[in-house]
């Protein structure tokens, strides 16, 4: 009997290669097909990956070529994670052509997953205290819950024109990582992250390859209908906000959330709206239909937010500022062509970045907030580089205390 043949969208972002990296090391998945607009970062070990334009006609025929059964939309929790809803309304055709690509005659397609996000239900006081798959979204009334309904009404729209399509609907708690999502990267871009006074709401959310694993799961195990995915546990705001090592200012009333929405959009955050009503009307969410059917989570909320927090703290310190994107074609151009010049251009070094771009005195005031791990990977970083022996001694103190 032959494997799944699996196509996979938006599988350049975080969570759709991580998807990707779990179907490949399952052998009951025969074919992978990865589709983005951009590239991936790296190479896939066994999916063949095919650049495609939002909107392009070319899926459908891609979905028969390849003779796609099971088609995996990972655009919705992508554009989430990046806190954009204008990523996902521009795709408006996207979800056109995936739709008709699952339920046009003679298609391959046998399941479609669209995966989304618990952003869906709309955060307000009339939530039960834990969100579950049979709670009924509100009518959507900010741009990210309109778009996040387009594309679950699409799925369905597909499964009622085609008879033996089946649809899973997977709504994810905000996806937590060394990328970030939801509340861990609002906190991560304000000084303070500003809450509403009196209000300390319960914050759950998924370890980013627990989110993986998950969507991997629904596709292996021939799963359908509607799944709740968040790591066990729930943790105040506040408490949450202390594990992630950010501060908050609880100076806004109640009724402030139209202000608390324009603080998070000034900062940049274009699903403010959403984020407002959670930091006053989050509520728990119920995972127990997904484990039912076999899956088990590897991280708790607590444990998703240390472990972000740690990655995100080495991070800052050894790699301070924004990456910069990787373009394969550039890459190779710098690396290969006969008209490069500059060595250091093709790989990439520069001898300010990295520890050597941070003062003596403001890499010491970071060193005691790092965890043993961190401060290895820091020695061994300063050493092979600049190695400054104030930094070397002051890391090897704190590592001597850590020890005794």
């Amino acid at each position: 009997m032959s494997g799944h043949r699996v196509l996979v969208t938006a599988a350049a972002g975080r969570l759709g290669a991580l998807v990707v990296a779990v179907l490949e090391r399952d052998p009951s998945v025969e074919t992978i097909i990865a589709v983005d607009e951009r590239p991936p970062g790296a190479p896939f070990a066994r999916a063949e990956f095919v650049r495609l334009a939002p909107g392009s006609p070319q899926l459908a025929r891609i979905v028969r070529g390849a003779a796609v059964d099971v088609l995996v939309d990972v655009r919705a929790a992508a554009a989430v994670a990046r806190l954009d809803d204008g990523a996902l309304a521009a795709h408006g055709t996207t979800t056109e052509r995936i739709a008709a690509a699952c339920s046009e005659p003679g298609s391959t397609v046998r399941r479609l997953v669209s995966v989304g996000s618990v952003h869906r239900v709309g955060w307000h006081r009339e939530l039960p205290t834990f969100v579950t798959e049979r709670t009924t979204p509100r009518p959507p009334r900010s741009p990210l819950q309109r778009a996040l309904a387009e594309v679950e009404d699409a799925a369905e729209q597909a499964a009622r024109r085609a008879e033996d399509l089946r649809v899973a609907l997977v709504r994810l708690a905000d996806p937590v990582g060394p990328a970030g999502a939801g509340l861990l990267a609002a906190a991560d871009r304000l000084p303070l992250m500003p809450t509403v006074l009196g209000y300390d709401p319960p914050v759950q959310v998924v370890h980013e390859e627990d989110a993986g694993r998950a969507i991997a799961h629904v596709v292996v195990a021939g799963l359908s209908g509607p799944f709740v995915v968040a790591a066990d546990g729930t943790l105040a705001l506040t408490e949450a906000l202390r594990e992630l090592g950010r501060g908050h200012a609880p100076i806004l009333p109640p009724w402030g959330i139209g202000l608390l929405a324009g603080i998070l959009d000034r900062a940049g955050l274009r699903i403010a709206l959403d984020l407002a009503g959670q930091l006053r009307h989050g509520r728990g969410l119920d995972n127990r239909a997904l484990k039912a059917t076999g899956f088990r989570y590897r991280s708790t909320t607590r444990e998703a937010l240390r472990a972000a927090a740690g990655v995100r703290r080495r991070r800052r310190v050894l790699h301070p500022g924004e990456p910069e994107p990787y373009d394969p074609e550039v890459e190779a151009f710098l690396r290969y062509s006969p008209s490069v010049r500059d060595a250091a251009a093709g790989t990439g070094s520069d001898e300010r970045r990295g520890v050597a771009a941070l003062e003596p005195d403001v890499l010491l005031e970071l060193l005691p907030s790092l965890d043993p791990e961190a401060l290895r990977a820091l020695r061994a970083h300063e050493e092979g580089g600049p190695a400054r022996r104030r930094i070397l001694d002051e890391i090897d103190l704190l590592l001597a205390r850590s020890e005794a």
